[in-house]
């Protein structure tokens, strides 16, 4: 896949940024790419969104959006969404701003490498992962394949830049995975459970629930649905693709 990371941000400066893809791209590479047999090419361009219109020159399977203010009225979550319906439609996207990253308690690089690894993983947002139900019930759930939800909050560094920890294949019970263990970091973590400050979600007879560490503030669950804003839609009923 090759990846194209925007920075419509008038605070990050583009060396930084660059360094910010450089390791993690060495990230996929090297953690990531491996355990979920992903390959990714990271670009990192300067985006102006002033007038709507100036696409971005090179060619790109997803686009991820690193800006601001979540609410701005020309760089914020609305305009961003206009600004790819109208350049780059049908191309999977997502968005960073620093905002949100401020009010999880997040440095951007991490939250940065946390939207990377969840579209590389499942691009389109609809896959799910059918598992045991919480707590002990009846019967299978279907779970979002998330691979950075369960162990939000855990990071590390690749050169001196913070990352994010992610769930193994392990994790969700599924074959093919290069690792035992349910994350990358080898933290404390039961398969389909959460770390302190992360979060799952999944549906259960039509019903969309979601689970949240003992650390999970409010304002943290605010963030996230900023973060998950027409990514991941309360629920696709029918017709979903699966992973057993």
């Amino acid at each position: 896949m090759r990846l194209t990371i925007a920075n419509i941000s008038t605070r990050i400066v583009q060396s930084d940024m660059d360094a910010a893809v450089a390791a993690i791209s060495h990230q996929v590479a090297n953690d990531f790419g491996p355990e979920w047999s992903i390959d990714a090419i990271l670009n990192t361009t300067s985006v102006s969104l002033a007038q709507g219109a100036a696409p971005i020159a090179s060619i790109s399977d997803a686009i991820i959006y690193v800006g601001d203010q979540s609410d701005d009225p020309t760089t914020g979550v609305n305009n961003v969404l206009g600004y790819h319906s109208d350049n780059h439609a049908g191309i999977p996207y997502g968005f960073v701003y620093l905002d949100v990253c401020q009010a999880y308690g997040e440095n951007w690089t991490c939250t940065l490498s946390h939207e990377v690894l969840e579209l590389l993983a499942d691009p389109t947002a609809v896959l799910t992962v059918t598992g045991p139900a919480q707590g002990g019930g009846a019967g299978n759930v279907y779970y979002d394949l998330e691979v950075c939800d369960p162990t939000q909050g855990d990071t590390y560094t690749v050169a001196g830049i913070e990352v994010s920890n992610f769930v193994t294949k392990a994790y969700f019970g599924m074959a093919g995975g290069q690792s035992t263990q349910t994350n990358f970091l080898n933290l404390a973590l039961a398969p389909f459970g959460v770390r302190p400050k992360g979060y799952l979600q999944f549906e259960d007879n039509g019903a969309t629930q979601q689970v949240f560490g003992e650390k999970v503030t409010t304002a943290m669950k605010n963030s996230k649905m900023v973060r998950s804003k027409r990514r991941r839609t309360f629920r696709r009923e029918a017709n979903m693709p699966r992973r057993h």
